[in-house]
C-alpha cells in the first residue's frame, strides 16, 4: 500500500471547509429573505374620490351642439374699374353702417358725368326749340320726335354715369365686422365681376344653427306648441352665463338621410361674444320640473354600449354600472335612470382602478374615509 501524499490531503481538507462555509452563508441569506418577505406589510388599496348622487328639482332639457353664423353676410365687389385710391378700415375691425369702405378713383367718372349732363342740357335746349317750331307749323312732327328721343337718350346715358359716380365709393350696407382686405391701394379693380374686395358679416345678430331629432322633435311639441326661446351657451360656461335666444326658424322637412329638422336660433350678441364658426351648447326646455340625480358630468364614460359610472359597492370594490343620462345643469349631469341616491360614485381616481379591484374609498366633500 503506497502512502498518502501529506499535501494533496490538506488541500482537500481546505476545500471541504470553504464549500461548508460557502453553503451556510447562502442558508443564512435565504433565511434573512424570507424572514423579509414575512415582515412587508401589504399594499394599501388604491385610493378614490366618492361622492352619494344629488337629489335636485330642474327643468328637464335638451341639451344639442350648435354652430355660430352671421345674421347678413356681403361680398364686396367693385362695381366700376379703376384705381383703388383709399381703404377705409382696419383689416378685421368692426365698421358702422354707411361707413366709407373703399374709394376707387372718381375723377374719370365726375369728367363723364359732367359731359353726359352738358349733352343732355344741349339737347334738352333743342327739344324745346323744336317744341316751339311745331306749335307755329315752322317744323315736321318727325323733328319734334327726333328731338325728344335724343332728349331722352341723353337723360338716361346722363343717369347711368351719376350711378358710375357713386359705385367709386362703396359703403357698408350695414354694421359688422370686415374680413381682410383683397387688394392694397394702388391696384386696379373691377376688371372682373368675381374679384371680391372684402367680406362684410353682421354679428349683431348672430344666428345659432342646429339639428333636432325626430322623437326629441315630438316630446317638445315642435311641430304643435313650438317653444319660444332656447338657451344657448360657449362651451364649458356656466348656463347662467348663457343667451335666451328667439328660435325663429324651423325647418319645413325632416332630412330623410339623418332624420333630424334643421333648426336656427336668433342671438342678440350685443357684446360680439359670439363670433361666425364657433362651437355652442343649445339647452331646449322639454316638460315641467321634475325631481332627478345629478352626477359631475365628468364621472361618466361614455363608449358604444353607452354612458356609465364607477360605482364604489358594499364591499368595498370597484363595480362598472349602466346608466340612462338626461340634461347637463352646469358641470352636473342628470341620471334617470341605474343610480340611487345612496350608491357612491367614483369621481376622480377612476383611471387607476378597473370593475372588481378593492379600494379605498374618500368622500369628496370632507375628505373623511367612507365604510
Amino acid at each position: 500500500m503506497k502512502p498518502v501524499n501529506k499535501c494533496v490531503a490538506a488541500r482537500s481538507r481546505a476545500a471541504s471547509a470553504v464549500l461548508l462555509l460557502a453553503l451556510s452563508s447562502l442558508t443564512a441569506c435565504s433565511d434573512r429573505g424570507t424572514a423579509s418577505a414575512a415582515a412587508a406589510p401589504e399594499a394599501a388599496p388604491p385610493k378614490v374620490t366618492v361622492m352619494h348622487p344629488i337629489t335636485r328639482e330642474v327643468h328637464p332639457q335638451i341639451d344639442l351642439a350648435g354652430t355660430v353664423a352671421p345674421s347678413a353676410t356681403v361680398t364686396l365687389v367693385a362695381r366700376v374699374q379703376g384705381e383703388l385710391k383709399e381703404i377705409g378700415f382696419t383689416d378685421g375691425s368692426y365698421v358702422k353702417q354707411g361707413q366709407l369702405l373703399f374709394r376707387i378713383e372718381p375723377d374719370t367718372y365726375r369728367a363723364q358725368l359732367a359731359y353726359d349732363q352738358s349733352v343732355l342740357d344741349n339737347a334738352q335746349q333743342n327739344l324745346t326749340r323744336e317744341t316751339q317750331l311745331s306749335s307755329d307749323q315752322a317744323t315736321s312732327e318727325s323733328s319734334l320726335q327726333t328731338a325728344q328721343a335724343t332728349r331722352d337718350q341723353a337723360r338716361a346715358k346722363r343717369d347711368m354715369s351719376r350711378i358710375n359716380l357713386r359705385y367709386t365709393e362703396i359703403r357698408a350696407p350695414f354694421a359688422g365686422r370686415i374680413g381682410a382686405r383683397a387688394f392694397d391701394v394702388g391696384n386696379v379693380v373691377g376688371t372682373s365681376d368675381t374679384a371680391k374686395l372684402a367680406t362684410l358679416d353682421r354679428i349683431a345678430p348672430v344666428y345659432v344653427n342646429f339639428t333636432l331629432n325626430e322623437r326629441d322633435a315630438n316630446r317638445i311639441g315642435l311641430f304643435t306648441n313650438p317653444p319660444r326661446t332656447v338657451r344657448v351657451n360657449v362651451l364649458g360656461a356656466p348656463a347662467a352665463q348663457g343667451d335666451d335666444a328667439a328660435l325663429e326658424f324651423v325647418d319645413t322637412r325632416i332630412d330623410s338621410g339623418s332624420g333630424t329638422l334643421a333648426l336656427r336660433a336668433d342671438v342678440a350678441n350685443r357684446d360680439s361674444h359670439l363670433i361666425p364658426g364657433m362651437s355652442v351648447e343649445i339647452h331646449i326646455p322639454a316638460g315641467p320640473p321634475q325631481t332627478v340625480l345629478l352626477v359631475p358630468d365628468a364621472a361618466l364614460q361614455r363608449d358604444q354600449a353607452g354612458a356609465s359610472v364607477f360605482v364604489v359597492n358594499a364591499a368595498g370594490a370597484i363595480e362598472k354600472r349602466a346608466i340612462v343620462t338626461g340634461g347637463l345643469y352646469e358641470s352636473l349631469r342628470a341620471v334617470t335612470s341605474g343610480l340611487e341616491p345612496r350608491d357612491r360614485v367614483v369621481t376622480s381616481g377612476a383611471l387607476a382602478v378597473a370593475p372588481g379591484v378593492k379600494v379605498q374609498a374618500v368622500n369628496a366633500a370632507n375628505e373623511e374615509g367612507q365604510s
